[in-house]
């Protein structure tokens, strides 16, 4: 090899070695900086790389966990999603409270017997609650379209006479509805691209899935499912190209239909 060649080469070498190790450190240093981003926002604490930083971006970090944490047992919603070891004795008593009154709010709809914990009820509370129940019973029996879902021993004679001629009605027109041809499939739809008239035949994998009373079956976003979750059959629905629309509780969810 001439000389020269060997000279450049040996000039060319620390200098190729110094960008490398620039590029790399630059990298590096955005990967940081995302990280830090991450971990800051309290939210993702299992993708927050926490032997990346300081001592004092790691304080930060928990601060911002820890308030992400309270915030959502706060909600009194998720139970499950609440860390109360985070918490300190008084946290966790503003916790219990927040739970007691999401529960009683769940309660008092009267739609969702499984969901209440009638432990966590006064003896006012529960009476309200009992009297919520009979109440969505009755609203559901007498629409005659949900007989199996109807407890008749919570109606008296003359509720009993009322939800009778509701399901007279009910199985009327079906015999109606199935003498007549198949409705076209733009059925009931809006200028929005919507249609309504529909309603929740069942609900399951934890709120992922949702049948309508007409056979499709529609995959809810897992964000979503949190709130669809707690969707019971017979529930009115509106349903959109991407969406479901709950017109019980006024809530909508993204939805893609899978059959």
């Amino acid at each position: 090899m001439p000389a020269i060649l060997q000279v450049i080469i040996l000039l060319l070498v620390p200098v190729l070695v110094a960008l490398a190790s620039s590029s790399a450190k630059a990298q590096t240093d955005y990967e940081r900086s995302q990280n830090l981003t991450t971990c800051l926002s309290g939210r993702y604490p299992i993708l927050c790389k926490k032997d990346w930083l300081s001592s004092d971006e790691l304080k930060k970090v928990e601060i911002a966990e820890h308030q992400e944490n309270l915030k959502t047992c706060l909600t009194g919603r998720y139970p499950t999603l609440c860390k109360r070891s985070k918490l300190s004795s008084d946290e966790v008593q503003r916790v219990l409270a927040a739970e007691k009154r999401e529960n009683l709010k769940t309660c008092l709809s009267g739609r969702y017997k499984a969901l209440c914990k009638k432990d966590l009820l006064s003896g006012t509370e529960l009476n309200q609650v009992l009297a919520a129940e009979k109440s969505e019973n009755l609203r559901t029996c007498l629409t005659g379209r949900y007989p199996s879902l109807c407890d008749k021993s919570l109606l008296t004679k003359e509720q009993l006479s009322h939800v009778q001629i509701a399901d007279q009605r009910e199985m009327e027109n079906r015999k109606q509805h199935t003498a007549k041809l198949p409705s076209p499939p733009n059925r009931g739809r809006s200028s929005s691209g919507c249609e309504a008239d529909h309603w929740i035949d069942s609900v399951s994998d934890n709120g992922r899935i949702i049948q309508l009373e007409d056979g499709s079956i529609w995959e809810i976003n897992a964000v979503d499912a949190i709130d669809s979750a707690l969707w019971l059959p017979t529930t009115d629905m509106v349903v959109c190209d991407d969406k479901l629309i709950n017109t019980d509780d006024n809530e909508s969810v993204s939805a893609i239909r899978i059959r």
